[in-house]
């Protein structure tokens, strides 16, 4: 076991304690790390009873990687089943996701993380999806859920008349209580333009610790979606001899 302040135990995903009193405790099990959030200086005898928050990631004998996190009081839990190879490349870098990592030879290409967006001229309009999959504060959280399962995302943009006016995500739908998406949506949402720069946005997503941004145009009208994958995909694509994502 060790012990670990409450930023570092989720890096990259929130989990800052609004007071300061909390710790988390990191337990190594085959497969992967354990981290439990609980009151700091409680003793390892108490922790599993005293902690507010379960997280952890175990490594499949499938070659993928379960991502968890259980939060007191819940109906339900936060996971996400990744491919192990996109796992460790995340690993591999700092807090943010997208700062710079160590080559492994002066001689091959890299990526170069944050530092690959520095000074650059590309916007969102870019790299951003448009085929946006949505949903109406009316909407069942049933129904949320399971367009989440169905298209594989964390979170969908909420729309009336067209406007964004929320966001509703997996940790909305199991750590709040409603029977529709606006009773339980994040509002007002975070949100961009076409037209503003990536390094900006990457900014953004790790500031915020959040995954994706819902694109408006200047009536804030739902255009599209950038992701932290889809700025990673694109700064990748700047390494010598990659292919430029279309």
């Amino acid at each position: 076991m060790r012990r670990v302040n409450i930023q570092a135990a989720f890096l990259g995903e929130g989990g800052e304690s609004d007071t300061g009193d909390e710790e988390g405790l990191a337990l190594v099990v085959r497969g992967g790390e354990i981290v439990l959030v609980l009151p700091a200086g409680t003793p390892e005898t108490h922790a599993v009873e005293t902690a507010s928050t379960l997280r952890g990631s175990l490594r499949l004998e499938t070659g993928r990687v379960l991502t968890f996190e259980i939060h007191d009081g819940a109906v339900g839990a936060f996971f996400e089943d990744e491919p192990a190879e996109l796992f460790d490349r995340r690993e591999a870098t700092p807090a943010d996701g997208l700062s710079s990592v160590s080559a492994k030879s002066a001689h091959q290409p890299t990526f170069g993380g944050a530092e690959a967006l520095h000074g650059t001229v590309a916007t969102v309009r870019d790299v951003m999806t448009t085929n946006v999959i949505s949903v109406s504060p009316e909407e069942s959280v049933d129904e949320a859920a399971r367009l989440l399962e169905f298209h594989d995302v964390s979170g969908l943009p909420v729309c009336e008349g067209g406007r964004v006016v929320g966001v509703v995500s997996e940790a909305d739908l199991i750590g709040k209580s409603g029977s529709t998406v606006g009773d339980v949506m994040t509002s007002p949402a975070v949100s961009v333009t076409e037209t503003t720069g990536l390094e900006r946005v990457a900014e953004q997503l790790t500031q915020q610790r959040i995954r994706r941004l819902p694109v408006v145009d200047a009536n804030d009208r739902l255009v599209g979606v950038v992701s932290r994958r889809d700025v990673l995909r694109w700064a990748a694509s700047r390494v010598p001899g990659a292919t430029r994502p279309t």
